[in-house]
């Protein structure tokens, strides 16, 4: 079953995100970005040894992508960064805001990863758990955690507040791949299961606009701009 991402058009342009134009009155303008490359998007993983801070950091790749990600946006006059609080994402945060000038960069714990949970017994669960539950087309919330519809619903909320708080603004949220593909399934109401796996690449843009009567638009989804650093092949 295809994710939401997967019957997307995308904008067969040169430079997609120039071609959104000047940000409507009363509108604010959201690039979603996922996180750069993170020890813990490696295969295999590092060993212990060789990430004693842990796996929630980026990598020199990562940094990098951030990076690039953040002089893209400084051309699209973004003034403010909204991060989620997991390391490598705060850590993208950092990139983008010194790339955009030093820009004012807070903490949103709406952009947090989703919170997975526990099954019945209390063990932990893990994405392969969740990922089988989405295969049968269950979104479920356990005990300790989140469906994939609860983790939309905490976004759109956060998007229609910026609209109200800061209108004919141009705002960076840094999330993650699931986070970022619940928020774009709430846009299109596509049914929660279907919203994984998300197929969003480390420092992909995704552009939104909420707008003053309420409604939340897509306008660009998992674009990587020319240039991106990516990982040898």
């Amino acid at each position: 079953m295809l994710s939401s991402f997967a019957a997307l058009l995308f904008l067969a342009v040169p430079d997609p995100l120039a071609a959104l134009g000047p940000v409507p009155a009363g509108t604010v303008r959201i690039y979603l970005v996922r996180h750069g490359q993170a020890l813990s998007n490696l295969e295999p993983p590092p060993p212990p040894s060789a990430a004693p801070h842990g796996l929630d950091h980026l990598t020199p790749l990562g940094e990098a992508q951030a990076r690039k990600v953040g002089e893209i946006l400084a051309g699209q006059g973004v003034k403010l960064v909204l991060t989620s609080p997991a390391g490598r994402a705060k850590e993208s945060a950092q990139q983008i805001a010194a790339a955009l000038g030093a820009a004012p960069t807070r903490v949103e714990t709406r952009l947090r990863p989703l919170e997975l949970g526990r099954d019945a017994s209390g063990k932990p669960l893990s994405w392969d758990d969740r990922a089988k539950e989405f295969a049968g087309g269950r979104d479920p919330a356990p005990a300790g955690g989140e469906s994939m519809a609860q983790v939309g619903e905490r976004v759109m909320a956060l998007a229609k507040g910026l609209q109200a708080e800061a209108p004919a603004a141009s705002i960076a949220l840094v999330a993650h791949g699931e986070v970022i593909a619940a928020f774009v399934g709430e846009i299109q109401g596509t049914p929660p299961a279907q919203r994984y796996p998300p197929r969003l690449a480390n420092g992909s843009i995704t552009v939104v606009e909420a707008r003053p009567d309420g409604s939340v638009a897509l306008l660009l989804a998992n674009h990587v701009p020319p240039g991106m650093p990516s990982p040898p092949r």
